[in-house]
């Protein structure tokens, strides 16, 4: 009952400051939506559209800026020192992309501190569960909850990509058309930035500010296959470079690269309904043992104790956690068929 109460208590206080955290940063957007709402209507009523044009336009006009300030000052830490030394390392700007993705208003040095505090956090749970420090235990209980932010985070940043795929073809054929009737290739990226939904149109509009900036077309496009690195966007860079450095019919290629990516995604959605099975039976194994273990442990925890207390128990509980995570992971190298 001490450890149900605990947990409870762990999790009701993470999910009160992740709310009031939440409540915190939505209400001004809420309310400039409101505002705006409210200023359009009483405009509409007194017949004052040109202002209310005036007002949207400047509105957008700061968004733009404030795109291009982001784009211009890449920042890992509000310390210069902190900043200067995570712009040595390489995970750091491949976490400050994902946090980009993401769309999570945090850089990447208080993400860091927020992992390690939630990990000091478990740890502390683990201390006043056992009433003593168990250094296997406090590992258990610390990595999972500073594993878990990256965890969201990941989660977050793969819907968003799929979302990107799923628009990609309806994007090239934007574009196809608007190069079709006479526009430039940067008129007509900047058309899919202003007429597709997000998360594409935050991708291209990315990519149009970056060459307002003076940025090639290629870095452009480079950057944003390493902001969204799937295949389909390795397709699209590479096509797009061969034919402006070669030339030749620009929207054949735009053309092409849709169909094939529509047809890809079919061939897809067939590979999943196949591997369905598979799947699951690779969820099960993976949940099942754990679930187990953990039922028995608070159903009869004198008879679980020595696997935890045990030095034998320890060498057979790391013996199943590799078994099973070995298991795990061949069960999904065998579903995950590349297309």
């Amino acid at each position: 009952m001490e450890i149900v109460v605990i947990g409870l208590v762990f999790f009701a206080v993470l999910f009160a400051v992740c709310g009031l955290w939440l409540m915190l940063r939505d209400r001004g957007t809420v309310q400039e939506r409101i505002d705006q709402r409210l200023l359009g209507v009483r405009q509409v009523k007194r017949y004052e559209l040109g202002d209310a044009l005036a007002a949207t336009r400047t509105e957008e006009a700061k968004k733009k800026q404030a795109r291009k300030e982001a784009i211009r000052r890449k920042a890992f830490s509000d310390i210069p020192a902190v900043d200067m030394v995570l712009k040595k390392t390489s995970w750091a700007d491949k976490l400050h992309g994902m946090l980009i993705q993401a769309q999570m208003p945090i850089s990447v040095a208080n993400f860091v501190m927020l992992s390690c505090l939630l990990g000091v956090l478990a740890s502390a749970v683990s201390i006043l569960w056992r009433r003593t420090f168990d250094p296997l235990l406090a590992l258990i209980f610390a990595v999972p909850a500073a594993i878990m932010p990256y965890g969201y985070i990941a989660f977050k940043v793969s819907r968003r990509i799929k979302r990107f795929s799923s628009q990609l073809p309806d994007a090239l054929d934007l574009l196809s058309s608007s190069v079709k009737a006479g526009q430039s290739l940067n008129s007509a990226i900047q058309n899919v930035a202003e007429e597709m939904p997000e998360p594409i149109c935050d991708e291209f509009r990315i990519m149009s500010d970056e060459m307002s900036f003076g940025v090639s077309f290629d870095v452009a496009l480079v950057n944003m296959r390493m902001r969204v690195n799937t295949p389909d966007m390795r397709f699209l860079t590479t096509a797009l470079i061969i034919q402006k450095d070669t030339g030749g019919n620009l929207s054949e290629v735009l053309d092409g690269l849709q169909k094939t990516i529509r047809n890809r995604f079919r061939i897809l959605g067939q590979v999943k309904t196949l591997t369905a099975q598979g799947k699951l039976s690779g969820l099960i194994v993976g949940i099942l043992p754990v679930a187990l273990c953990a039922f028995l442990y608070f159903a009869n925890p004198e008879y679980m104790t020595p696997i935890f207390t045990d030095k034998i128990g320890h060498w057979l509980l790391g013996t199943a956690v590799g078994l099973q995570l070995t298991g795990t992971l061949l069960i999904r190298k065998i579903v995950n068929i590349k297309v």
